[in-house]
């Protein structure tokens, strides 16, 4: 299939319950941004053609990323829904060849160039992938006290779609936040369980995890 792959970063978050005095994408791991992490890989993925990073309007107005990481920048919107459905109109007036896109959480610092490739080459055979994580400890239903915690798996950005599928049916005012399931019943989807570790910053002690796994991460 091949096609060309755009990379999309979504940035424009607040992080609410980090409860810190800037977005968290801005706080240092290792002496970098953990936004930075992110664009680099995107840059070092041979199978992207280019990538985007969208970003709350203050931060997209002051153009300060543009600037000083030479990247392609989308005003979010006011949910990450809206935020998607921007980048994804940007990608459609400026890549009209584009056939796969992946997105990224700026909270997710862990992505590696490596994982991005085999996701993207996925798609020549999946409409859709997305990033699934075994469920370790027991878990519960407010519904019933038998729940089967294999029935079940966790979902971590990055995902990845072939574009013109997700394009067509994606709406930004639907509530659930995982595009996956805006996909028709037909979609074909994978599930990739190979990237370990990936984590998610949600508060302030997830920096100093995050900086353990990269000193423990191979390259």
């Amino acid at each position: 299939m091949g096609g060309k792959a755009i990379g999309i970063l979504l940035a424009g978050g607040v992080g609410s319950r980090f409860k810190g005095d800037k977005p968290k994408q801005y706080y240092q791991i290792h002496g970098r941004e953990m936004i930075s992490y992110t664009i680099e890989t995107f840059k070092d993925s041979e199978s992207l053609e280019d990538f985007v990073v969208v970003l709350d309007e203050q931060e997209f107005q002051e153009g300060r990323l543009a600037r000083e990481y030479g990247v392609r920048t989308v005003q979010g919107g006011k949910t990450r829904n809206h935020s998607l459905k921007n980048a994804l109109d940007y990608i459609n007036r400026n890549y009209p060849d584009c056939e796969k896109i992946i997105e990224n959480n700026a909270a997710c610092p862990m992505l590696k160039p490596r994982v991005v490739n085999e996701i993207i080459a996925l798609l020549d055979e999946y409409d859709f992938v997305q990033c699934t994580y075994k469920i370790t400890d027991a878990l519960g239903s407010y519904k019933s006290r038998l729940v089967n915690r294999e029935d079940y798996f966790l979902i971590q950005s990055p995902d990845a779609y072939r574009f013109p599928l997700l394009y067509k049916h994606f709406d930004p005012e639907n509530p659930i936040g995982h595009p996956a399931v805006q996909l028709p019943d037909e979609a074909r989807g994978y599930n990739y369980f190979d990237f370990q570790p990936n984590f998610k910053v949600t508060y302030p002690e997830d920096l100093r995890i995050v900086e353990l796994l990269m000193d423990n991460t191979p390259k």
